[in-house]
């Protein structure tokens, strides 16, 4: 399927030249990429650190292929949950396919475990505006909402964690930031859903100095952004948003559960959402493409809660890591080929969140 065009996002002459700066500045120049590798590589030693290689081959050698292939759909269904949790949140306004929202989903999955700065969620914006003829600011939109829902399910797994084990204080720290967040976040979402034409009256008079045609623009851009928020008026839309959500929690614990049992280890199911909790938070450690290092130090860091011996753990870490990502690979690979997104698209896109920030200065 070819890509139309979009709502009316013209690109100048000059702009596929900043469009290919923009991307060599995320790329192989970027000062977060080469912070991110020395943290990778810091990590990774620490992960090896003590461990005894044969140890861990031994523990690889263990493997239930069948309970790995169940592990693999569980975390592909995951990624289907997600598709539709995304519809969920676009139906307010203009519902893709499943199948495109599943395929532009996964590129930006895909774009957000390899490049830095989370461009796989500017990616999906702009590739499922192009491809809908609709609003890329909306669609942005909707992606902060599945956010902070996220950011929710996790304070509230949290929670249930706390019911069951003393959690040690690193993570209990990121749960009180977590819990500060959101009491930040809520009331701000409230504010800006209900009371959207006094937010809309006080851009208008923050912009007033600026050239007509900057305000016309920033105005515009404002309802559309706040148009995202729609769902929380929809009943029906808030409850499959919260469904969908519960159900993607409960598959990634179930995944991280079945890796567990592909290798013959026996522990309480709470420790896969423990692990499952700590993943997601560790995505906002800087890291090389793919995470490599950061994951496995992460995963040995959760599991010595339980006293799980090293060896052993690295060895979990290794097979969770290619459940995950080998996927991501192939899935969010085949999309990118599917939906005919080029190198060009994609400097687009990293071009758009330039000129967002450039006009929103």
């Amino acid at each position: 399927m070819k890509l139309m065009p979009g709502t009316g996002e013209k690109v100048s002459g000059k702009e596929p030249h900043t469009a290919q700066f923009m991307l060599k500045r995320w790329g192989l120049r970027s000062w977060r990429l080469w912070i991110g590798t020395v943290f990778s590589v810091g990590f990774l030693w620490l992960a090896l650190r003590g461990v005894d290689l044969m140890e861990t081959a031994n523990v690889l050698r263990q493997v239930n292929v069948l309970l790995l292939g169940a592990a693999v759909t569980s975390y592909i269904l995951s990624t289907v949950a997600k598709a539709a949790r995304w519809q969920v949140l676009l139906a307010a306004r203009k519902v893709p396919s499943f199948g495109r929202a599943f395929s532009v989903l996964s590129v930006g999955v895909m774009l957000n475990t390899f490049l830095p700065v989370r461009l796989g969620d500017v990616a999906r914006a702009y590739l499922m505006g192009e491809s809908e003829a609709d609003s890329k600011v909306h669609i942005l939109g909707t992606v902060a909402v599945e956010k902070v829902t996220d950011l929710l399910f996790l304070l509230l797994s949290l929670m249930v964690l706390f019911s069951q084990i003393a959690l040690p204080e690193w993570l209990s720290g990121s749960a009180r930031g977590m819990a500060l967040v959101l009491a930040i976040l809520v009331p701000c979402f409230m504010l800006l859903v209900w009371r959207r034409a006094f937010i809309l009256r006080m851009v208008e008079w923050t912009i007033r100095f600026f050239p007509s045609v900057w305000q016309e623009w920033l105005l515009r851009q404002t309802r559309l952004g706040l148009s995202s928020l729609d769902i929380v008026r929809q009943p029906r839309l808030i409850i499959g948003l919260f469904g969908w959500s519960l159900i993607i929690w409960i598959i990634g614990t179930l995944t991280n559960a079945l890796v567990f049992l592909a290798l013959g280890l026996a522990v309480p199911l709470w420790a896969s959402l423990l692990l499952l909790v700590v993943l997601q938070v560790g995505t906002a450690v800087p890291s090389s493409p793919g995470r490599i290092g950061v994951f496995q130090y992460l995963v040995i860091l959760t599991l010595s809660i339980i006293a799980m011996d090293k060896n052993v753990t690295l060895g979990y870490s290794l097979v969770l890591y290619l459940v995950i990502f080998v996927p991501i690979v192939l899935i969010g690979g085949y999309c990118l080929w599917h939906e005919r997104v080029t190198w060009q698209k994609l400097a687009e896109a990293a071009a758009m969140l330039n000129r967002l920030g450039k006009r929103t200065r």
